[in-house]
């Protein structure tokens, strides 16, 4: 093979040797993930921010040639590597290194940098949502400036994250959301933005296609009554509706997120019919939080029987439908990762906070998780005084990367159902519920 190659201007290399020697590509534009061994890995890293032959690359790094021609043909293939034929193609921005030491003062491997990324650029909201966390749409709304939000984003690009979720509020009204999707539209990561769907328009569409920015629609009954009252505006679910047609009319690939409440709990084949009629590609079902303006409200939030038995009625419904994707992965458990169910059978407690995630929220400071977005005792940093990463690698990270501990937790150490179960891994429900961050999850207390 002679000819030329780089890697894909939609690929992001991640090798990650301190955290169980992983290796991955991720094309962020069709969301597809290849691991590598370390040799595969350096392969590609040769072709990062320049071309190269599979013979120069070979004799660059001291591999056979056959075996290097033929993992980059495969890669070629795939669409994580493309030739240099009349293409033009931005130079990939220089990677953020870090020094092994900063790895050493945590007990637990973690991530160079986060997966996923929420970066709340707005508590500015026009609907007054029954469950909101944020208490968006007070009175002393906060918002990220689009100098601060490109400073973000670039930091982001820099560190090789994957995917960036912009969240609110509503993020439509930010006061520059137009030049943010375009900014956006240069950056090399996956692009997901949250939005209440009743302030989107032709435009906005537009410019999120361009940018490659995906939209996730709230709709949250398949009754305009219902989801007006759960949305707390009166006319939000016509204007809502409206914005699934601009998007089914433009071809625009998008979401819907629907919150499941007492409400609405024996509506999901309806409100999964509405979502497929509109053209979404997927429909996510969500469990509510005791958390926000919720909390505590009995005559909205189900009991955990009742969330168990519609959980396996969805399972049913996701084989059913095959014109939509119906995914029930965010639903009733936050599913622990790989590495933390190993580290368990080591004794320790691990999640997906600090380890391959972060939260931004409208003021700049950082966050494990957005259960705790605005609770002062989790702040992990403040970006208006520190770089992402200066704070990614805050000593602030230790409850996470290894201090708590099976031994630690109060009624699950002695549950005869640890092993098996899902749930101890988050310690921020306990926390949120019972203000207990060891106490047992409140299934079960």
């Amino acid at each position: 093979m002679s000819e030329k190659l780089s890697l894909s201007s939609t690929a992001i290399l991640r090798s990650e040797p301190q955290y169980y020697n992983t290796h991955a590509v991720f094309d962020y534009r069709r969301v597809n993930t290849e691991f590598l061994n370390a040799e595969e890995s350096r392969i590609l890293q040769c072709i990062y921010d320049k071309s190269a032959s599979a013979r120069e690359i070979s004799k660059e790094i001291g591999i056979n040639y056959k075996r290097c021609e033929k993992f980059l043909k495969h890669m070629k293939e795939s669409g994580y590597v493309q030739g240099d034929a009349d293409i033009e193609k931005a130079k990939p921005p220089e990677r953020i290194r870090i020094s092994s030491e900063a790895y050493e003062r945590f007990t637990l491997p973690f991530l160079s940098a986060p997966a996923s990324v929420d970066v709340f650029i707005t508590s500015r909201c026009n609907l007054l949502c029954l469950h909101c966390f944020a208490d968006a749409g007070k009175a002393n709304a906060q918002e990220l400036p689009l100098s601060n939000l490109k400073s973000i984003f670039d930091q982001l690009e820099k560190m090789g994250v994957l995917e960036l979720r912009i969240n609110g509020g509503e993020p439509l009204l930010h006061r520059e959301v137009r030049r943010v999707l375009s900014y956006l539209g240069q950056k090399r990561f996956r692009k997901v933005l949250l939005t209440n769907g009743t302030l989107l328009d032709e435009e906005i569409a537009l410019l999120m296609h361009e940018s490659g920015t995906i939209p996730t629609v709230s709709l949250d009954d398949s009754l305009a009554e219902g989801h007006d009252l759960f949305r707390g505006v009166k006319g939000s679910f016509r204007r809502t509706i409206a914005a699934l047609e601009i998007l089914q009319r433009h071809g625009i690939e998008y979401g819907i997120n629907c919150c499941l409440q007492k409400n609405n709990l024996n509506r999901y084949e309806e409100i999964i019919g509405l979502a497929a009629k509109h053209g979404a590609a997927r429909i996510t079902f969500l469990d509510i939080k005791p958390m926000g303006r919720i909390k505590g409200s009995s005559n909205w939030v189900p009991s955990y029987p009742e969330y168990e038995k519609v959980m396996n009625d969805l399972v049913v419904a996701k084989a059913k439908h095959r014109e939509i994707d119906v995914s029930v992965d965010a639903f009733l458990h936050c599913t622990p990762l790989k590495e933390s169910v190993l580290e368990a059978r080591k004794g320790y407690v691990s999640c997906q906070a600090g380890k391959t995630r972060l939260v931004i929220d409208s003021q700049g400071l950082v966050y494990p998780c957005n259960l705790v977005v605005s609770d002062p005792r989790w702040i992990m940093g403040d970006l208006k005084k520190e770089k992402i990463w200066d704070a990614w690698f805050s000593e602030k990270w230790t409850f996470f990367r290894g201090k708590v501990r099976t031994d630690d937790l109060q009624k699950c150490r002695d549950c005869r159902k640890l092993e098996k179960c899902k749930d101890f891994y988050c310690r921020f429900l306990p926390y949120l519920v019972n203000g207990n961050l060891l106490g047992p999850h409140p299934a079960c207390a």
